[in-house]
């Protein structure tokens, strides 16, 4: 199956489950990521939309434990990741998702979750056809990379390009998911 076949089924899949069955899956995956990574102390998040799974409790946990935790911004067709501040600092941005206005930019961060429509297996990703994590990802070596999907965004296998960067793990509802090296 090609990248925008699976691309249109997941989306369609993502959007016809129940705001309820999603939550309590968002939040099943951000316990089991915090269980494993509250250690860490700077972390690279993003903004849910259309149905993602939902991190802005684990951004609240993460917070209230002390944590720094940052946003993407898109600035010039690159993402960067600027500090969160608050709910109430954020701002609409690009592709209308939410953001934090331009302030201290990371420069060294333990783990980045990314977002994705579906990966699978071997932790290859299909985005929304951006780039922006994949540039991103290919500068940011070692740093920990970690996918948030539901179950059924995991398929069983993805045709990469060259370009594309895949993650180290992929958090489900279900299980968890690391990529064969």
């Amino acid at each position: 199956m090609n990248k925008d076949i699976i691309r249109n089924k997941i989306k369609q899949m993502r959007l016809s489950c129940s705001t309820l069955e999603l939550e309590n899956k968002s939040s099943i995956i951000c316990d089991r990521f915090y269980a494993k990574y509250a250690h860490l102390e700077t972390f690279l998040l993003y903004y849910p939309i259309k149905n993602e799974v939902n991190t802005l409790l684990l951004i609240d946990t993460l917070q209230k434990a002390g944590k720094e935790v940052y946003l993407p911004i898109i600035i010039d067709n690159n993402i960067e990741f600027h500090l969160f501040k608050g709910m109430d600092k954020l701002v609409l941005g690009k592709f209308n998702i939410y953001e934090p206005c331009p302030c201290p930019l990371i420069k060294d961060a333990d783990v980045i979750c990314v977002p994705a429509i579906a990966y699978d297996i071997n932790c290859n990703r299909i985005g929304y056809g951006g780039g922006y994590y994949d540039r991103f990802l290919s500068n940011n070596k070692a740093i920990l990379k970690v996918g948030f999907a539901y179950r059924f965004q995991v398929v069983n296998f993805i045709t990469s390009e060259v370009f594309d960067e895949p993650v180290d793990e992929i958090f489900t509802e279900s299980e968890i998911f690391r990529r064969k090296k």
